[in-house]
């Protein structure tokens, strides 16, 4: 009986030492979900990726949804400075995915660039038309209206361009070894939902010239109706309604605000310099004699 009891007693013990032994061995080996960093970094993906559309004004939600690329890209440049990043990055097996991964923080670098210009081209083309508009100048606004149409196609290409990017599919894991997929992950899911992300401010900051147009009361698409089209138009028209003329100029205003609001408090500047970071973190850990 006694020995009935003692094997009784072996077997649970037995059953519980085989499972204590992988969950210790896992709990050694980085990068894992359960490690802080690579945590974080998927909280911050998973704010990105639910950002909620709610009942902000469009400038609140652009700002608000470049803070958390920016938070983003700082937590995974912290992340590539941690030898649990950079180890597996150096493996001949990483190069491949990883040299993706680079381009594609090249592009977005670049797309934040030229948005950067494009918000102080759009700043200075809004405060013309205002000007236009208070000295009823058409030839000055025509050129700004000429402009303006510029700069909202350089947008709307930036958009279709970072778009793609986020459609470029996930990174072939299979291709990569066990101890380097989390790394992989993680990066590629940044990848995607800081270009879906940048599509959406870019369509919003072009979107915000056609919500004030409908505001003066003009119709149409983005591409074909912008705010300074649907003033012009309304200047050309004799005896111009003066309360129109107020209204139209209170929405360039706003659209000035908010243009200025990305400049002045240095969001966007901060945007393209998280990106550039994290690049440059990862290109030294490809290229660590340079």
């Amino acid at each position: 009986m006694a020995s009935d009891f003692r094997r009784s007693l072996s077997l649970p013990c037995d059953h519980d030492d085989d499972a204590s032994r992988p969950r210790h061995a896992r709990s050694s080996s980085v990068p894992f979900p359960s490690h802080p960093a690579i945590s974080h970094l998927h909280h911050l993906i998973s704010v990105l990726r639910f950002w909620p559309s709610g009942e902000r004004a469009p400038g609140e939600r652009v700002a608000a949804v470049l803070l958390d690329v920016a938070r983003l890209h700082a937590a995974l440049d912290d992340l590539l400075h941690l030898p649990l990043a950079r180890d597996p990055l150096r493996r001949p097996s990483a190069s491949a995915w990883a040299d993706r991964i680079l381009d594609d923080f090249l592009r977005l670098a670049d797309a934040h660039g030229s948005f950067r210009t494009a918000v102080l081209a759009l700043e200075q083309l809004h405060s013309e038309v205002r000007s236009s508009i208070r000295r009823r100048d058409a030839g000055r606004l025509a050129s700004a209206l000429r402009g303006h149409r510029r700069v909202e196609k350089d947008l709307a290409r930036l958009a279709a361009a970072v778009r793609d990017l986020a459609g470029k599919g996930a990174t072939p894991l299979a291709w990569i070894s066990s101890g380097d997929v989390d790394v992989a992950r993680v990066l590629r899911e940044a990848v995607t939902e800081t270009a879906t992300a940048s599509a959406f401010v870019f369509t919003a900051v072009a979107a915000v010239s056609a919500e004030a147009s409908t505001a003066a009361g003009s119709t149409g698409s983005l591409g074909s109706s912008s705010v300074v089209g649907a003033v012009l138009r309304k200047l050309r028209k004799r005896g111009a309604d003066a309360e129109t003329e107020v209204v139209a100029l209170e929405r360039l205003k706003a659209a000035e605000e908010l243009m200025g609001g990305l400049t002045e408090t240095g969001i966007s500047e901060r945007v393209f310099r998280s990106l550039m970071n994290a690049r440059v973190s990862l290109l030294n850990i490809l290229t660590p004699s340079l």
